[in-house]
């Protein structure tokens, strides 16, 4: 185990939440120095205890793996005492911390789990155990260093062996800080004993609520529970020898160790600011006393809404030593009997409002909370109070039956309660005596009871029963059924027997008389047993009408009785019924037994009778037979009888035989007993009949057949001998076997043969039949010898055989297989002949060959197989020769006009390779290599037929001329026309060709169509097809203004694709100025007026200019007023006079010193009017009179609108004048 001292300034209470992934966190960072007050954690391994004796002298036991915080108020390291054989040795790291290492004695070593910034101090004998025999663990040890101290790969997990199992540790001088972590399974109950010594460790140990900074709430992972509380938790200490030391342990998994660690340095008394723990503790539970009484609100019969606020205190304070803010939990409690009465519990949480629900209409409530902080709890506030609405009363108790007669019910009920409204009417309903579950209407009131009258008697009624009160109406009670009364039945009649059984029967009866269908009628039926006393006893109880009795005994006799019953009472038992059960079957008897000897045609068996008789007499036997071994044969009645013993005879020799006994009696059959095999004696078979000969004798063998001989019952032949002699030879068995037929071998053609035949059984042999005489027939030929085979010529065999041994008859003809090797071979000659000549072979090709020779008797043999090989001839005809589009040689030099690509299918070679081929075109020949099928003739002249041929050539001779392959030479391609530009534009290009007509092929070309291939060069010196076709002008457009652009064009007809032209360089022209809006013209003081116009930027440069015309009066002709940069000129005008402004703009061009004037814009009128003194009275009329007329045509504009609507007027005019006379 370790012990490590720890040295710092105040305990932090901001404790790190536990890791969930098994891993063990750093301990908070500690400061090193001399105080007086220190904190030892002492490390418990698994599997190991920790006892500790306080001041008191308790005992305390701590189970590991569990992290064990002690505090020394006088900062020394406690005297620990160690057993024998152990040694205790004190390390301390870089940062100050100190650990006490206990381990069973050995060779000086330092403990592997520790870095090496850690160094020993404190040397007692150095007695350690070497590394190799300190074992792994899962307990992880993490050095407490500050960030930059120890890096973290210096962080050792190691697990040290078990120091001691039940020894004492004494530490002196030291207070126990319990944790608060502990494992989720329930604590056993304590005796009184435990309890009085955990209330004294409780008293011994400082107060909870000073380490208890983060309460949290236990959490379960993996089984395991995992508390997110701080130190100083009571729940697990127990003092004296036998307290529970599960308080320290760490509450999770058992493999992993809890991580929860917090500070466990107390505060140095050099330090009075640091505020006691009780004093805190007190101030906290004055803070949450503070507690306003709770509001309610949203009242309901059995709801309402609860509201409080947290403790003023609470919000105000600052935040503790730790730094951490107070988190409350608020417990809310309730009371229903008064103030002082006992409160429950209803709620506990963080919220400030709860719901209350399930209360009780028209009930007085009493709710207080109090809050609780950090285990700290406060008194509870002034109690709130409140009284909840009324509302309808509580479902009733069902109705209750008072008194009954035949005709009538009274009934009574008991009020429900009224939930704070007095209840006013009851509604009572009944379905009548339907019981078809529909309620009527029979009382309204407020009487708790009710009669109702004129019923029927016997009779079943539902009733149910609701309560009203000012609030509403409640629910109806439980359905309950009452009846009327009524007599007594009647004397029922005697039950009538249905069926009787072995061990039942069934009876039946019918209603008493005098009953009606709606009355409950119930019946007892009763029995007595024979020779079981005099009394009955009831068997059955119910209202139906039928009843099987089961239970009963085999063949014995019993008494019944009905007894009727309704609501008043009992009738008088009926008549009494006798019956008797049913005899049972008897028991199958023993299994027959075989009495004397078997003969071939009878034996003798007996039995014994059956155990059970079923209650009866047996009256007969039953003896049944059956032929073979098969259940599906049937069975027959060899003997029916009262005797015990019977001799089948007339039985059947050899044949198998089973039986089996049954017996009858008055129960019925019993079963059959265990069948018993017996098979009869056999007997020899008889003599067989001579066999036969199937079909005719062959030279060599010969087929017999024969029939099975009669034989006595079922003993079957299970094997022939067949004995064949020749001559005066000794017979030899030449078949053994159970076959009706055989063939016999190895004869000779033309001999006489005696042959013999006997079966035999289980019996033994039967005698031999009567010798039957057969004579061989003649055979066919034998074998023939290897035919020779001489070659005549290239195409033709001579072939020849000699004769073969005949056997007894003459060949009638031979038979040659003639065929190429490795193919099947197929007949070619039949005949009597001794040669055949076979022609029209293929060269170079393997033949073989065979023969066979028959006669009248059959076919011989095949003779071996001879083979040849034809000699190699000239090539074939060569075929498949073409002409190509393409060259297939993709040497380049292709022209369709003066080349043509030809391609052949190689001939067959008939045995010697091609070595070349010899292509005729005209008189020409042309010799060219025999591994190619492709060739191109080239300085061919344009548009010309001819005539071509080849022929193949090997090592034998030359192969006939291919058939004549007529070929035609395209034209010349088209030369390119010339290219020129006809339209330039500043944006666009019109380019035109025409067709080239100087070329010696005009007509050609006229007769077929051309198209071309227009290209340009782009910036990169490609040229880019723009247009392909047959049109003779394209226009480029989207252009650069003032721009070179090179084309080239190329002519492509059927004859193939012509030359491109040469380059034809073009250049776009410079844009002319826009147009512009019409001028803007203002009068401005006296007869001076301005005209402006809107401006246009530079184009590329080039500097812009104005131009100003001006038109006077009726002058047909403009002048030239200014011509500038700016964009408004001013001038001096004439009153009276009509003036027309119109400008366009000028673009200099700085490379050509050129100018270009744009459109002109569209005319502005303007008239500058003298400022004429005010006319009155009729010299302002006359002035309006005399200036009116002149001034509808004063403009061109209104001197043609007028003239337009003249002519309107004049064509409506004589449109109307011309349908009106057409009219007429």
């Amino acid at each position: 185990m370790y012990v490590t001292m720890m040295m710092t300034d105040q305990i932090p209470l901001d404790l790190p939440p536990p890791l969930l992934n098994g891993e063990v966190a750093l301990m908070p960072p500690m400061v090193n120095g001399d105080g007086s007050q220190q904190v030892f954690l002492v490390q418990v391994n698994p599997g190991e205890t920790f006892t500790i004796r306080a001041e008191d002298g308790s005992l305390q036991c701590i189970q590991g793996p569990a992290e064990v915080p002690m505090m020394s108020p006088n900062g020394s390291i406690p005297p620990i005492h160690v057993p024998p054989g152990y040694i205790s040795q004190v390390l301390e790291d870089n940062t100050g911390v100190r650990r006490v290492v206990i381990t069973p004695g050995s060779h000086e070593c330092y403990p592997p789990s520790y870095s090496p910034t850690i160094s020993p101090t404190h040397h007692l004998p150095p007695y350690m155990v070497p590394p190799p025999f300190i074992p792994n663990s899962h307990t992880a040890f993490y050095p407490p260093v500050s960030p930059g101290d120890m890096p973290p790969h210096q962080y050792y997990q190691h697990h040290l062996p078990p120091m001691y199992g039940e020894e004492i540790i004494p530490v002196y001088n030291m207070n126990y800080i319990n944790r608060d972590e502990q494992y989720s399974k329930p604590q056993p109950k304590k005796v009184p004993k435990e309890r009085q010594l955990d209330r004294q460790n409780r008293l011994n140990s400082p107060p909870a609520s000073v380490y208890k900074s983060n309460m949290g709430c236990a959490s379960m992972y993996n089984g395991y529970s995992k508390s997110h509380s701080s130190l100083g938790g009571s729940g697990g200490g127990g003092g004296g020898s036998g307290g529970g030391g599960g308080g320290g342990s760490a509450g999770g998994s058992p493999s992993a160790k809890k991580t929860n660690r917090g500070a466990r340095s107390s505060p140095r008394n050099s330090e009075p600011d640091v505020p006691d723990p009780d004093s805190e503790t007190k101030q906290v539970q004055d803070m949450l006393s503070g507690m306003e009484k709770p509001q309610i609100s949203n009242i309901q019969a059995r709801t309402a809404r609860l509201t409080w606020a947290p403790p003023a205190g609470l919000v105000n304070r600052d935040r503790p030593s730790n730094g951490h803010p107070y988190t409350c939990t608020y417990e809310v409690t309730l009371s229903d009997k008064g103030r002082d009465g006992k409160y429950r519990l209803i709620y506990s949480g963080e919220e400030l409002e709860c719901n209350l629900k399930e209360l009780r209409p028209a009930t007085d409530y009493h709710v207080r909370v109090n809050a609780m902080c950090n285990s700290v709890k406060g008194s509870c506030s002034e109690a709130g109070t409140f009284t909840t609405h009324s509302s309808a009363p509580d479902c009733p108790f069902p109705p209750k039956l008072s008194h009954r007669t035949k005709s009538s019910l009274t009934l009574q009920w008991k009020p429900p309660v009224d939930n704070g409204s007095k209840i006013t009417n009851y509604l009572l309903e009944w379905d009548e005596g339907k019981r078809n579950n529909v309620f009527r209407e029979c009382y309204f009131g407020g009487q708790r009871h009710y009669k109702l009258t004129r019923l029927c008697p016997a009779m079943a009624y539902t009733f149910r029963v609701a309560a009203r009160n000012d609030i509403g109406m409640s629910g109806f009670s439980p359905e309950v059924v009452f009846c009327t009364t009524g007599s007594l039945p009647h004397l029922p009649l005697a039950p009538r027997l249905v069926r009787a059984g072995i061990t039942w029967i069934t009876l039946e009866w019918s209603r008493p008389d005098g009953c009606s269908a709606e009355e409950r009628i119930s019946y007892t039926l009763e029995i007595q047993e024979e020779n079981n006393g005099t009394e009955f006893h009831p068997k059955y109880t119910g209202e139906n009408l039928t009843c099987t009795v089961e239970g009963l005994k085999r063949s014995t006799q019993y008494k019944f009785r009905l007894i009727a019953s309704n609501l008043e009472g009992h009738s008088h038992p009926s008549e009494v019924l006798v019956c008797t059960t049913s005899p049972d079957k008897p028991g199958p008897p023993s299994k027959p037994c075989v009495k004397g000897a078997v003969t071939p045609y009878s034996f003798t068996v007996k039995w014994d009778p059956p155990q059970d008789n079923g209650g009866s007499e047996i009256l007969t036997y039953l003896l049944e037979i059956s032929e073979g071994n098969s259940d599906a044969n049937q069975w027959d009645i060899a003997y029916s009888g009262p005797a015990t013993e019977h001799e089948c005879d007339h039985l059947k020799p050899g044949t198998l035989y089973r039986l089996r006994i049954c017996s009858i009696s008055t129960g019925g059959h019993s079963q059959c007993s265990e069948s018993l095999p017996v098979r009869t004696l056999s007997v020899a078979p008889g003599p067989c009949q001579a066999p036969r000969v199937v079909g005719k004798a062959k030279h060599k063998e010969v087929q017999l057949q024969w029939e099975c001989p009669s034989s006595e019952g079922s003993c079957e032949v299970t094997e022939y001998s067949l004995v064949m002699s020749e001559g005066e030879a000794e017979p030899a068995e030449v078949y053994h076997g159970p076959e009706l037929e055989c063939t016999v071998g190895s004869l000779l053609p033309g001999a006489s043969y005696s042959f013999r035949l006997r079966a035999a059984n289980e019996a033994g042999y039967g005698p031999f039949s009567e010798a039957m005489e057969v004579t061989t027939a003649a055979g066919p030929p034998g074998q023939c010898g290897a035919p020779s085979l001489t070659l005549t010529s290239s195409t033709c065999v001579l072939v020849s055989w000699e004769s073969p041994e005949t056997s007894g008859a003459d060949i009638s003809e031979y038979r040659l297989e003639w065929g190429r090797d490795e193919e099947p071979m197929e007949l070619i000659y039949c005949g009597s002949d001794t040669q055949c000549e076979i022609s029209d072979l293929a060269p170079a090709t393997p033949y073989c060959c065979r023969l066979q020779a028959a006669n009248q008797a059959g076919v011989g043999p095949y003779s071996e197989v001879v083979s040849c090989v034809m000699p190699a001839s000239a090539p074939e005809v060569v075929s498949g020769l073409c002409v190509l589009e393409q060259d297939p040689t993709g040497c380049g030099e292709y022209s369709p006009s003066t080349c043509l690509a030809l391609r052949w299918d190689e001939p067959c070679c008939n045995g010697a390779e091609i070595s070349s081929y010899a292509l005729h075109l005209g008189d020409r020949q042309i010799s060219l290599d025999g591994t190619t099928t492709c060739h191109v003739l080239q300085q061919l002249q344009p548009d010309t037929e001819y005539s071509i041929q080849i022929q193949a050539m090997n090592e034998v001779g030359a192969s006939p001329l291919s058939g004549p392959l007529v070929a035609c030479t395209r034209p010349l391609p088209p030369e390119p026309p010339r290219l020129e530009c006809v339209a330039p534009g500043p944006q666009s290009l019109k380019l035109r060709w025409g067709d080239n007509s100087s070329s010696s092929s005009s007509k050609v070309l006229m007769s077929t169509e051309l198209t071309y291939n227009l290209q340009m060069e782009d910036k990169t010196g490609r040229f880019l097809t723009i247009y392909r076709g047959p049109s003779h002008t394209y226009k480029m457009q989207r252009l650069a203004e003032s721009s070179s652009y090179c084309f080239r064009i190329q002519a492509v007809s059927e004859a193939g694709e012509g030359p491109f032209s040469d380059t034809y360089s073009f250049t776009t022209t410079k844009s002319v100025p826009p147009t512009l809006k019409a001028a803007r013209v203002c009068q401005l003081e006296g007869n001076v007026c301005e005209v402006s116009w809107e401006g246009v930027p530079p184009m590329r440069g080039d500097p812009i200019s104005y131009t100003l015309q001006v038109l006077i009066g009726r002058e047909l002709d403009y002048k030239q007023v200014y011509k500038g940069e700016d964009t408004s000129h001013q001038m001096l005008l004439q009153c009276n006079t009509e003036y027309r402004f119109r400008v366009c703009v000028c673009r200099r061009c700085q490379d050509s010193s050129q100018e270009l004037c744009g459109a002109l814009s569209p005319a502005s009128l303007f008239t500058l009017r003298r400022t004429e003194p005010t006319l009155t009275g009729d010299a302002a009329t006359a002035a309006a009179g005399a200036v009116s007329p002149t001034g509808i045509i004063s403009t061109d504009e209104r001197f043609a609108a007028v003239i337009v609507c003249a002519f309107a007027a004049l064509s409506i005019l004589i449109a109307f004048i011309l349908q009106y006379f057409c009219m007429k």
